[in-house]
């Protein structure tokens, strides 16, 4: 699916329009990370809700797009350094190259800098949302690491992971765009659906990249989440399927802190054997149809049309 479009070639542009820091490295690390790409989900969710709902785009959507993406680069900041991480989007990651110290109190200033683009071109009802979205995704990172090595994690607290890593993000972005529009309670509230339900399924997809994906598609090293005690859906799906010698085996693969290679390929060729590939796939394709029945509240349009491909596109990247 073709996303780049003349409202994402903007965004391009003004990407460091509101990194104003007088702190020479907070500039830096900023453009550094911003600089690196990605599909910019965010701000495209964003600008075509309001561009459906409304049918243009105002001045005043494009901070607020572009606060969305710094929300989003804060949280990949402080994840590279929660997780040690050396490599993002197929180059050293920003921890490696200027410090965690630096990295972590970057991530912060972009988190401000999002809600002061909120509270000058906003208004209260996007910075209730938005707060409560920067609260729920550090609610979502601390139990992400009190479940590292935890081969018992249920499914509902993965999905709580989830919510607070990537679902809840790609909700306020739907949420905020639908709000720039003057969109009515219901309409927001289904946006705000359609957003959490991609968010979902695009996170369970990325799960499985990290079994199934190589590294330069991927932009970062696989078998990661194995490699950090990360028990993800890919492992989830099959879990009642592994006899007791195999269960074994995958708990001190995860305990272990050095796992060798050989190691982590097996526990991969076993979940992919068992099905693991298949059932979260078939996880995401709920997910999307979720999604998609959201949209059914609003104008048929050529805007709502690339939502329901761009949700179709979610389960569909890479393979």
């Amino acid at each position: 699916m073709e996303l780049k479009t003349e409202e994402i070639k903007r965004i391009e542009e003004e990407l460091s329009k509101y990194i104003d820091s007088e702190v020479e490295f907070i500039l830096k690390v900023g453009n550094y990370i911003l600089s690196s790409g990605g599909k910019r989900l965010r701000p495209i969710l964003v600008l075509t809700f309001a561009k459906g709902i409304r049918g243009e785009n105002h001045p005043n959507d494009y901070p607020l797009a572009i606060a969305m993406e710094y929300l989003h680069t804060a949280s990949l900041l402080h994840d590279d350094v929660v997780d040690g991480a050396s490599v993002r989007r197929n180059r050293p990651s920003a921890n490696v190259v200027f410090g965690n110290d630096t990295v972590v109190l970057t991530g912060d200033y972009m988190y401000a800098n999002a809600l002061y683009l909120f509270s000058t071109y906003g208004n209260i009802d996007m910075i209730r949302n938005v707060s409560d979205t920067v609260k729920k995704m550090a609610e979502g990172q601390l139990l992400e690491l009190k479940k590292i090595g935890d081969f018992n994690i249920t499914e509902e607290e993965y999905f709580k992971i989830v919510e607070g890593k990537t679902a809840v993000l790609f909700a306020s972005c739907c949420y905020v765009g639908a709000e720039l529009a003057g969109a009515s309670r219901e309409e927001k509230d289904s946006a705000y659906r359609y957003g959490l339900y991609l968010g979902y399924a695009f996170q369970v997809i990325d799960d499985l990249l990290d079994y199934i994906g190589n590294k330069e598609r991927v932009g970062k090293p696989v078998h990661n989440d194995l490699r950090e005690g990360k028990v993800t859906y890919p492992l989830i799906s099959i879990r009642e399927s592994l006899n007791e010698e195999e269960r074994e085996s995958v708990k001190k693969l995860l305990r272990d802190i050095h796992p060798d290679e050989k190691h982590i390929k097996e526990v991969v060729d076993m979940v992919i054997d068992r099905g693991g590939k298949e059932l979260t796939v078939k996880k995401a394709r709920e997910f999307v149809n979720t999604a998609i029945s959201q949209l059914e509240i609003f104008p048929e349009n050529e805007y709502f049309s690339k939502l329901f491909k761009l949700a179709k596109y979610v389960v569909e990247r890479e393979f």
